[in-house]
Formats: C-alpha cells, structure tokens, sequence
C-alpha cells in the first residue's frame, strides 16, 4: 500500500508539472528614493511654512527642486506658498511643473488656478482648469461655484444654465444642492427647470411648505397663476389659515393673485368661507401697514369688496359694518365712514363707533361736531373703560385746535386725578402750560416724569428736551444746559436740542466754538431748516463774522419766508412761523448794522415789527437806528 501511494502522489505530481507554463522572472526597476538634500530643504520648508515663514519657506522649497524637478510634491508646496503671499504670477510655473508630473491631483490644479485668475487674469485657461476638475472631482461644487461666478460676470446666461445642468445631473446629488441649483434658474427665468426641481424634491418631502412655497412662487413668476394659487392655498389651509411670521409671505402672494379683479370674483363664487375671511383680515392689516399712497388704496378697495361680499350674506351685521366703517375712515372718506358707523349703530349703540364719527369730524376739521360727541362720550364714560383714554386725548385735542388752553387742560387734570400713573396724561398736562409760556408751571410737572419714561427712551427724550427749553425759558440757564446735554448723551443726533443747546450758548457769547459744532451738527441732520440757519447765522454774529452771519441769515429768512408762504394760513403753526420770522429779521437787522448798512438794517427792523408789532426792544432798535444813521451822515 505504501508503495501505491508513492507511485500515485509521484504520478500526480508529474502531472501538475506538465501542465503548469514556464514562467521567466524579469528585474523590476527600483524607485529612485528622493535626493537626501531635496528632503532636508522640504522639510525645512515646511517647518518655515507652518510657523508662517513663507518666504523662508519659498527659498527652501527652491533649493529643493533644483535637487529633484521630478517631484509634484516640490513644485506643488512651491505654488502653494507663493500662492499665499500673493506672488501668483510666479505661482503660475511651478504649479504647471507639478500638474504635468501629476495631471489628475485636484489640489493643485486649484493652486494653478487661482495663478492663473489672479495672477496673469488668463481667465479662458483658468476655466479649463475649472472644467477639468470638474471631470476630476465630479461632487467638487466648489469648482462649480467658480464657473457660474465667471459665467455671471460675463453674462453668459446660456453657459450658467448648462454648470447648473450640470450640478443637477450629479448622481446622488442632495436636496441642498438641488435648492441651490434651482434658485439661479429661477433667477435666470428657467421657471421650468426651477420647478420640476421643487417638484421631484416634494415626492420625497410633500409636507415641506417651504418648497411648496417656492414652487408656487417660480409658477407665479412664469404666469401659472392657477397652479400657484392652489399651492399657497393648501400651504395656509395646513396652517389652519392662521396669520402668522410664517404664513404672512404666502399670504402676501395671494393678495397679489387676488389683486387682479376675475380672480378675486373667482374666490367669491367658491365656498371657502375662512379663506375669505382672513383675507380680509390681511388686506385690512395691510392698510394700516403701507405708507405708498397707491398700495394703500389698491389694498383698501380689495378690503371693501371682501367686506361687501360678506356683507351681501348678512347684512346687518354690527362688527363687520364697524370693520368697513374704519376701513373707509382710514382712507379718508369721512362721509362714508360716518354713514357706516351710523349703521354699526342700529344694531346696538358703542362707543368705539361714536368715537369713530366723532375722528370723522376732526378729519374734516369740522370741531364743534367732533367736541360734542366727544364731551357726551367724556361725560358717560368712566375712567375704567378702555376708551377712557382715546375720549380723554381726543376731546383735549379738539379744544387745543380751537385755542381752547384751559378746557384742555382742564381735560387732562380729570384724567390725571383719576389716572395719576398715566405718564401720558401728565406729560400732555404739562405741555398745556408750555402753550401759555408758563415755565414756572409746566417744570414741577415735567421733572418727576423723568424718572417715570427711563424705560421709554423716546418719551424721556421728549420729556428731557420740553424741560429743558422751559427752564431756559424760566431763566435757569446752568440747569437746563444740564438737561440738553443729558439729552444729547442719549441722542447725539437729536438735531432739536443740538440746535437750542448751540443757540443758547451764542445767545450769551460763551463757548461758541462748540455752540457752532452743536448747529453744525442740527444743519447737518435737517439743512433746509430756517430756524437752524438762523442759529449758526447768530454764531458768526457773535464772532464778528459779520459777513458769514449775513450770509446764513439770508438763507434762514428765504427759507421761513417760503414755508409761510406755502402754509394754510389757518394752520395753527403759521404763529410759530411769524415768531422765527421777526427773530431772524432782527438779527439780520443787528448784523446790518454792525456792518454799517442802516439802510438794510432798516428793512429788516421794519419786516421784524411787522411780524412782532408788540415787540418793544425791536421799536427801540428801529429807533436807535435813525439816530446812527443820522450820526453817521
């Protein structure tokens, strides 16, 4: 048996033998390991490199390639380095050198890039190399994000669609880049493109009302005003047609839908009846919200007419009728409004309606009508009603407007015996006695609301700048400096209080320099006010700089002249304007005179008078005048 196994194992052996081929062994050339001096100076270069030695850096890596001009690495690390010190013309050669050694290394194509683009500004070569890394490194989008920038500023809007194809067509490619891409077709008007790309992403995401939303704005954009309308709609109707931070721009989209008349009727006929609703809602709120004349009476028409389809169904119906009566008080039609709130109030008298036709007449300026519904409302209304306040403003208003001072304030004293936390109501209170020049009053008022308006920064200026010009007024001149500057520590650009501060300072001759900083810096906010010219005309007065002053007093006086003459002349502040006119006058008169033109200082003392015929000093000027000027003949 031994002998068998022998003879068998020899007998397959032999076999295997025949059958194998004869294999010829053949020498492998050896890599050439790097010069050892090549690899001190990289390694020295790249210490320099990571301590921030570029130019060290670039000597070593110099070295190195005239060791070895074989290695990518050297000439890349060389790029690299001049690249960062912005050398990119000298960039533009070692990082070629590296690209012919190692053609498919991304890293350095970039480097030869960038050489390129900044360096020699050889835009076309620097776009092959774009294109190349693109084949390279397919998911690179940074790349793709150089070409549409180029494309762009070339406006090769051809070009940017194909890069955008391009970055679609990625396999695999994410939601975010497939956004990205479908925002710039949307900005190039590829609505199409845009939204199939919205569309696809919605199969996978069909609650996301964000794309919904951008889908419905790329069909509005290219006129399926259809198929975007039913996108908005089944976004908002998600939300339970609520208006909120999120819903308010969709919303705002199907205002522009329904801006357009047939699509508005459409709406109408359907039964969405909350739709309609809040639409209303909206259009109202955008009313309020606009200040472009055109926009607010679009918005306003599309309002009344969802306010009078509603209406059609139940017309008798007290809150919509409130609701159309300030919608037309809103935009001025007082007479409609009125006859609307009248309606309201068939249906059940209140107050917010009698308020409203009482707001009617002071639009008109018809006062005695809006003082006595006002004063039957002040009447019968008690201090805890939430219209306590609009009574209690509206009627003092009412009687400032007629010059009725006392009964104002008689008003506001009520409001604040029975409101004595309300720092609205004692501020008006003090501002009654600002009306009849009584500082003295006006400022043990005025004072304890500083403390009251410290977390109202716009109140406690107003506050802070009316005590102020009375205490100047009531001849305490160092407090009311005080007061102006705390003032202007809180609001440097407050051009009011630059502008008194700066002229009582010129009005007793004392630091003028800064005086003329401080009207410098009211002019610089408001340059066309006669009242601020007046100052820095005084400034110069004080000076001596008689010819600068005369100068911008003449601009002061064209300007107040001008604006009285362009005012109703029963605008209750055509007295204000007559009282800046007699003051500019007379110091155009002042500086006339200083300047030896009595004839000119003459006119100007005359047209002072004229504007302030009780103004005594101003006679005495006048008559002093004549005494000069005959004295100096």
């Amino acid at each position: 048996m031994r002998y068998t196994f022998l003879c068998l194992l020899t007998l397959l052996i032999g076999c295997a033998t025949a059958q194998q081929p004869q294999i010829s062994l053949l020498s492998v050339p050896k890599k050439i390991p790097p010069h050892p001096q090549a690899v001190t100076h990289f390694l020295r270069a790249r210490f320099a490199e990571a301590a921030g030695q570029r130019d060290q850096a670039i000597s070593e890596l110099r070295a190195a390639v005239k060791y070895d001009s074989t290695s990518a690495t050297l000439y890349s690390a060389l790029a690299r380095n001049l690249n960062a010190v912005r050398r990119f013309q000298d960039a533009v050669e070692p990082a070629r050198r590296a690209i012919q050694i190692d053609p498919k290394n991304v890293q350095t194509r970039w480097l030869y890039y960038h050489a390129l683009s900044r360096g020699l500004r050889d835009t076309t070569t620097a776009i092959d190399q774009l294109n190349t890394i693109v084949r390279l490194a397919p998911r690179d989008l940074s790349a793709y994000n150089q070409l549409l920038q180029i494309y762009n500023a070339r406006g090769q809007r051809s070009k940017v669609i194909t890069v955008l194809d391009s970055i679609v067509a990625i396999p695999g490619q994410g939601a975010q880049e497939k956004l990205f891409a479908a925002e710039n077709y949307h900005r190039l008007r590829a609505f199409d493109k845009a939204a199939q790309i919205y569309r696809d992403i919605l199969e996978d995401d069909p609650n996301n009302d964000d794309l919904l939303f951008q889908l419905g704005i790329t069909q509005f954009s290219r006129g399926d005003t259809l198929s975007a309308e039913q996108n908005f709609r089944r976004i908002i109707a998600r939300r339970d047609y609520n208006v909120t931070k999120q819903t308010v721009p969709v919303w705002v989209q199907l205002v522009h839908i329904y801006s357009h008349e047939s699509r508005l009727n459409h709406l109408f006929e359907e039964p969405d009846i909350r739709l309609v609703n809040q639409l209303g809602n909206v259009l109202l709120r955008m009313v309020r919200g606009r200040h472009d004349h055109d926009e607010r009476m679009l918005f306003a028409n599309m309002a009344e007419r969802v306010l009078n389809h509603q209406l059609q169904t139940d017309p008798e119906n007290q809150t919509l009728l409130g609701t159309k009566a300030r919608l037309l008080l809103d935009v001025n039609r007082t007479a409609d409004a009125r006859k609307t709130y009248r309606h309201a109030n068939l249906q059940g008298e209140k107050t917010e309606y009698h308020l409203g036709i009482a707001r009617s007449y002071r639009v008109e300026e018809n006062w005695a009508s809006a003082q006595q519904i006002l004063e039957k409302l002040h009447r019968d209304t008690r201090s805890e009603s939430e219209y306590y306040d609009q009574i209690a403003f509206d009627l003092a208003r009412v009687y400032l407007r007629q010059d009725e001072i006392a009964s104002a304030r008689n008003i506001y004293q009520q409001a604040v015996d029975a409101r004595p936390e309300h720092t609205g109501f004692r501020y008006e209170l003090a501002r009654t006695y600002l009306f009849d020049r009584n500082w003295e009053k006006a400022i043990p008022l005025l004072e304890p609301l500083i403390a009251d308006t410290e977390d109202n920064p716009e109140f406690l200026e107003h506050v802070l700048f009316d005590l102020g010009r009375s205490l100047e007024r009531a001849g305490q001149f160092d407090r009311a400096v005080a007061i102006f500057q705390r003032l202007l520590a809180l609001d440097q650009d407050h051009a009011e209080a630059s502008n008194y501060l700066g002229y009582m300072l010129a009005e007793r001759g004392e630091r003028l320099t800064e005086a003329k900083k401080l009207i410098e810096r009211a002019l610089k906010n408001d340059p066309e006010n006669g009242a601020y010219l007046d100052s820095l005309g005084w400034v110069y007065y004080q000076l001596k700089q008689y010819e600068n002053a005369a100068r911008w007093l003449d601009r002061a006086l064209t300007v107040e002249e001008e604006t009285l003459r362009q005012t109703n002349p029963n605008s209750p502040i055509v007295d204000g304007l007559r009282e800046n006119l007699a003051v500019i006058h007379e110091h155009a008169g002042d500086t006339a005179h200083k300047m030896g033109d009595f004839s000119r200082a003459s006119h100007h003392y005359e047209r002072a008078i004229e504007f302030d015929p009780d103004n005594q000093t101003l006679r005495e000027k006048f008559k002093n005048l004549s005494k000069d000027a005959s004295y100096s003949e």
